[in-house]
């Protein structure tokens, strides 16, 4: 029986054997070759975004809660990133300062109104006392005159009948005419002091019905008396003050709103918010949390990564078969998974160098070259978002070309039918 050395020896030495590996090695160099006929690989790429530059509106000082650097923003949210130093708090303090002299005016105010209430009626008490001891005194007055009256006519009915005596005596001759006219005199002189009794009697009444009606007609006096003045003029002081209260008051709630307005305009210059957008990474912080800017710095630098873009450089004889909007290939180097892109723009070797705000800067063409941009059709991976959304990472581009787009369709459509992945051959990298 032959020993396997010389089983493999003449396994090695025969025809098939030697027939086999050339095949092999053919198949290997067809399947090495072939991307490069069936694609137009770009010699280099790179994964790209632009940039959104944040700066400090304004001089002050930063907050001390600001995102770290690759912090990933998950949903839209506002910052407060500056705050002022010293604000100008002037208008402010003046406002609160009318508000604190008005508040005291209209508390002078109200306890004066207060007292003149309390002085009101302790004079009220007293025009009450007075008035009543004045119809009780009136009244005694009268009841005076009026006995007065009476024993009047009393003794003019007396007289009146001693006058007529006398004159009947001194018709009869006993008596002399003289005592009959003094008689009669003394009974004139008596009735007129019934008439100013009687008259008397009047007025006294008249006053106190007078009085009753708070309208006091003695001599001595107005129609008032001095308490009474002395309410009318606390009357007119309390509609003064009635009225200072009023515009006090009114003025506190002016000012009040006043400090309210004033204090939102200091909040509102006292800081200054930033909204940062869903879907960026912080890709750089030029400040430190806490530390004083000027208006201007630049302060955080966000990576727009819902909009990466791939960067290719190709030969300027491609320029006629790229076309914006075409479908391209793209996988990361290191990574093996392909992905779907779109051409987005070509720029020529003679175009100006590209004004935009980005993270990875974009050389510009050199002669005989293109620069194409390829944004990536699909959402990104949660990974991917944790490392800086891959700006930066060299790629690998592949562009279909037009004779060999039949052979391509073949084969994605036989993989589906077998449930394989379509793996192109990974010749041809972000650096090559």
């Amino acid at each position: 029986m032959p020993s396997l050395p010389g089983m493999v020896e003449t396994v090695l030495r025969s025809r098939l054997a030697r027939v086999c590996l050339a095949l092999v090695l053919i198949a290997l160099g067809a399947w090495a070759f072939l991307p490069y006929v069936a694609y137009r690989i770009a010699p280099t790429a790179f994964v790209n975004a632009e940039l959104l530059r944040i700066t400090a509106p304004m001089t002050g000082r930063l907050v001390g809660d600001l995102p770290r650097k690759g912090d990933v923003i998950e949903q839209t949210r506002t910052l407060k990133l500056t705050e002022t130093l010293v604000p100008d708090r002037r208008h402010l303090l003046e406002l609160e300062q009318q508000r604190a002299v008005a508040v005291d005016r209209a508390e002078l105010a109200r306890r004066q109104i207060d007292e003149i209430a309390t002085f009101d009626r302790e004079l009220e008490t007293r025009i009450e006392a007075y008035r009543a001891g004045m119809i009780e005194r009136l009244g005694e007055q009268i009841a005076e005159a009026e006995a007065e009256k009476t024993g009047c006519l009393a003794e003019f009915r007396q007289r009146q009948d001693i006058g007529t005596r006398m004159g009947q005596l001194a018709k009869s001759g006993h008596t002399s005419q003289i005592r009959s006219a003094e008689a009669t005199a003394l009974q004139e002189a008596n009735a007129a002091r019934c008439e100013m009794a009687e008259a008397r009697f009047r007025r006294l009444k008249v006053e106190r019905d007078s009085m009753q009606g708070r309208v006091f007609l003695h001599d001595g006096a107005s129609d008032v008396p001095y308490s009474q003045q002395q309410r009318d003029r606390l009357m007119l002081r309390r509609q003064e003050l009635e009225t200072e209260l009023l515009q006090q008051n009114s003025r506190v709630v002016q000012l009040a709103t006043e400090i309210a307005g004033e204090r939102e305009r200091l909040n509102r210059l006292g800081h200054s918010d930033v909204v940062l957008p869903a879907g960026y990474v912080v890709w750089s912080v030029s400040a430190s949390p806490g530390s004083t800017v000027t208006e201007g710095q630049v302060i955080l630098d966000l990576a727009d990564c819902a909009h990466r873009f791939v960067v290719v450089d190709l030969r300027e004889r491609e320029f006629e078969r790229i076309k914006a909007g075409a479908s391209v290939t793209v996988r990361l180097v290191g990574s093996d998974d392909w992905r779907q892109g779109r051409v987005r723009q070509v720029l020529g070797s003679a175009a100006r160098t590209d004004d935009r705000l980005l993270a990875a800067q974009i050389p510009r063409p050199t002669a005989n070259s293109i620069i194409v941009e390829v944004e990536f059709l699909g959402s990104q991976s949660e990974a991917e978002r944790n490392i800086f959304c891959n700006v930066g990472r060299m790629a690998e581009v592949r562009f279909e070309r037009a004779a060999f787009g039949v052979a391509s369709r073949v084969s994605s459509a036989w993989a589906r039918l077998t449930g394989t992945k379509p793996q192109p051959a990974t010749v041809g990298s972000g650096g090559e």
